[in-house]
């Protein structure tokens, strides 16, 4: 019984998470790209494609992570599992924005120096 309360739990906080994050770097990261790039159909056409990595790879983690789960017996063991795996999703979002960050400030450094 434990166990689907817990899924129920977890997939309703972490999938709106997910989105509104991805949502979010979406729509400010465009500009950020943009400044990279220099082209607007190249800036949409990235922006789109590392949207849509960042969704398939944390809700496909969110997916493959309740497989290890075994059986969850007590409320408060529920309440630990579900809010450590939640915590795990935190970082995997917020170590992805920050690679994906560094790559960008690295690859403008690149077209800078180029054009010098």
């Amino acid at each position: 019984m434990y166990n689907i309360l817990s899924y129920f739990i977890y997939f309703t906080l972490t999938i709106p998470v997910i989105v509104f994050v991805g949502w979010k770097c979406f729509k400010i990261g465009k500009i950020y790209l943009l400044d990279v790039l220099k082209d607007d159909e190249i800036c949409n056409s990235v922006n789109k494609v590392l949207l849509i990595g960042y969704y398939l790879l944390n809700l496909g983690y969110i997916a493959i992570s309740i497989s290890s789960w075994g059986d969850i017996n007590t409320f408060s063991e529920m309440i630990e599992i579900v809010f450590t795996k939640i915590s795990v999703i935190l970082m995997i979002i917020a170590i992805l924005h920050y690679i994906n960050i560094a790559a960008l400030y690295f690859l403008r450094n690149q077209i800078i120096s180029t054009f010098k």
